[in-house]
């Protein structure tokens, strides 16, 4: 019997680590905003120099035995960019299941583009896997000092994935998920907007104008409001309890949907309880791209 099944047939008398799941998600909500922006930062100071680090990656990965061999392609976006998978990470040992998918964006016509984010991509799903990695072991761990033993462990599953949510010949929008699950369930996005044409990433001034700020100050209220009128079980923190009290900068998480609208993005525990999950708010305003 494999190790997901026979986890599988204990899971349901397993009497989960209550300390650990509070551990985890506490350390995710305190941590969330100081990453979030430490990445955005980041991304802004990127330099040209970050080609040839990105090309010694792909060797390491290409000599790699735990990085399946064939190089997935995804259909053409618009006439000239394309995203594809550049490697598919698979892992199982009795600590986790690893399942993840490494896009990469080539063919824009700015290479200096390509590789600042196709290593800023592969930075951040080595990060996030280590870390998840790293839960694993600790929920493990936590466990067997418990009491359990390792027929009572199910392994920690975790999931890297990508989506294009929007694609013509001057824009490309992706989405990055990375899905965990084991003494609780966990997801995180991570976003791409890429003006084509012009060779940059797009924020929200970009594609909303100067007045970026209080149309999705509105927007996110008006909304958040409207969802609590229709379901009691809709909760939102209050801005006294860390709540949405407006977006802080034009670098806030967002995507441009398949309506060519941005749809801006909280993490999970960010303005809501987490059972609520990750929200998304459609913002009505036309971009300016």
């Amino acid at each position: 019997m494999s190790i997901l099944k026979k986890a599988k047939k204990a899971y349901d008398s397993i009497e989960i680590p209550q300390e650990l799941d509070y551990v985890v998600n506490r350390t995710i909500h305190e941590n969330k905003l100081h990453k979030k922006n430490e990445l955005k930062i980041w991304m802004k100071g990127a330099t040209v120099t970050l080609a040839t680090t990105f090309a010694l990656f792909v060797v390491i990965l290409n000599t790699n035995e735990s990085f399946a061999k064939a190089v997935e392609d995804l259909p053409v976006i618009g006439r000239i960019a394309e995203v594809f998978t550049v490697r598919e990470y698979k892992e199982e040992n009795e600590t986790d299941l690893i399942e993840a998918k490494i896009p990469a964006i080539k063919n824009t016509g700015n290479s200096d583009l390509e590789n600042r984010i196709n290593y800023e991509i592969s930075s951040k799903i080595n990060e996030v896997l280590d870390e998840a990695k790293q839960r694993a072991e600790e929920y493990k761990k936590a466990v067997l000092a418990t009491g359990g033993t390792m027929d009572d462990y199910i392994p920690t599953q975790i999931n890297v994935d990508y989506k294009i949510t929007y694609q013509d010949e001057k824009l490309v929008s992706f989405v990055i998920t990375k899905s965990e699950s084991s003494a609780s369930a966990y997801q995180e996005q991570y976003f791409y907007n890429v003006d084509i044409e012009n060779g940059k990433e797009l924020n929200l001034r970009d594609v909303l104008g100067e007045n970026y700020k209080k149309i999705v100050d509105d927007s996110v209220n008006r909304q958040i409001n409207e969802r609590i009128q229709e379901n009691e079980n809709n909760i939102y923190f209050t801005a006294d309890e860390g709540g949405f009290s407006g977006i802080e900068n034009e670098y806030q998480d967002f995507y441009i949907n398949e309506n060519k609208k941005v749809t801006v993005v909280f993490q999970k525990y960010e303005i809501a309880p987490g059972y609520m999950g990750i929200q998304n708010f459609e913002i009505p305003n036309d971009i300016t791209v």
